[in-house]
């Protein structure tokens, strides 16, 4: 998976597993945030990416900090249709808005099944 935009940089790697949600900061650096730190989630889809987007904090505001949007239209409308992307935010007002194939979207369920 790979960040989209948020408080990470984007295009860095991201793991899931039961430890947590991994995020990749350098070729020996990773930052963990365990899954109880996350507040919630949601998959953004084409007909609820405005109401999530906004949710999580990135109203029309945040639309010029995310210059990711167009990026995030091209996932949703075109371009590989298996990728999936979800919102992240984390109790502590960090967010993370992640593109992964339909393999990582399982992992990621799976992991945080119990949160929700």
């Amino acid at each position: 998976m790979k960040v989209l935009a948020g408080d990470w940089k984007e295009g860095i790697n991201v793991l899931v597993g039961p430890n947590g949600v991994v995020f990749q900061k350098g070729i020996f650096r990773n930052e963990r945030v365990p899954l109880s730190e996350i507040a919630n989630f949601d998959m953004v889809t084409e007909e609820n990416k405005a109401s999530i987007l906004g949710k999580v904090g990135w109203g029309a505001a945040g639309a010029i900090v995310l210059g990711p949007l167009g990026l995030l239209a091209g996932v949703l409308g075109g371009g590989n249709k298996k990728d999936r992307v979800m919102a992240i935010r984390f109790k502590d007002g960090r967010k993370a808005l992640i593109k992964g194939g339909p393999k990582d979207v399982e992992a990621f369920n799976k992991y945080t099944f119990s949160l929700s």
